[in-house]
């Protein structure tokens, strides 16, 4: 197994399209969170603010990290690389299980860096103006930084569960993209038009986001809990992961 995810965080990294989406999904909620920062002068910036933002800006970062994910896999079969890796490691699924394991680990550092660095860019141009950003000064502010960074990790386990469901990489990806942009609030708004109660709370994308919500309820008939919404968007990515695993290891390279 050590051979294999050095293996594949090799290939994850000489990919220069990897870099490439990553550098985007850092560089964006950075500017957007240092812009908002800077251009705030009739009011404070306060730490419920930041948090509303990097949140909202993750998302992007998180479909980003969802994209590279998917391709990690897509890529090896479509330019056939997925024949060799097979046949040196004749065990598909530890190839299988090191993809996933370096395609989510890549996720959160990835997050965490950007969590960090807007908290810590921001804050500086806060105290720069005589203003002060504590994260303790918003409810549940610790626990919507880390809600970002685990909601990152399950979008890009999807990614790769797309991926190995489908292998082509436009295919996967329109899937990833447009399941919570598209997909879900029409499913929404057709069962809520045929009478079904509250139903995007049980939709995968509008229940795992909650995790990162500072501001989400606690269970109620509207939604489900941070940590049950959090559970049950991971369940659904890992189950998709695990049938793409499935079909990976009966289907031919």
């Amino acid at each position: 197994m050590i051979h294999a995810l050095r293996s594949e965080w090799i290939k994850l990294r000489t990919i220069r399209m990897n870099w490439i989406l990553v550098l985007i999904g850092v560089a964006f909620p950075v500017i957007v969170c240092v812009l908002t920062a800077a251009l705030e002068k009739d009011r404070d910036f306060d730490a419920q603010d930041l948090i509303d933002l990097v949140q909202t800006c993750s998302l992007v970062t998180s479909l980003l990290l969802g994209v590279v994910g998917a391709a990690t896999i897509t890529g090896e079969f479509g330019f056939g690389t997925i024949r060799p890796t097979f046949a040196a490691m004749p065990r598909r699924y530890v190839v299988v299980v090191a993809k996933a394991i370096v395609t989510v680990v890549v996720a959160m550092a990835v997050e965490a860096a950007v969590v960090l660095g807007t908290y810590a860019v921001a804050g500086a141009i806060s105290r720069s103006r005589d203003r002060r950003i504590v994260l303790d000064d918003a409810p549940n502010g610790s626990a919507a930084m880390l809600g970002i960074v685990l909601l990152a990790a399950i979008i890009a386990l999807l990614g790769y569960g797309l991926g190995l469901l489908l292998r082509n990489t436009p295919a996967a990806v329109s899937v990833l993209l447009l399941w919570p942009l598209l997909v879900e609030p029409l499913v929404g708004a057709l069962l809520h038009a045929v009478g079904v109660e509250h139903p995007f709370k049980w939709l995968p994308y509008n229940a795992g986001i909650g995790i990162a919500n500072p501001e989400a309820d606690p269970d109620t008939a509207e939604h489900l809990a941070r940590l049950a919404g959090g559970l049950y968007f991971f369940g659904v990515a890992a189950a998709i992961a695990l049938l793409g695993a499935v079909l990976t290891d009966r289907r031919d390279a």
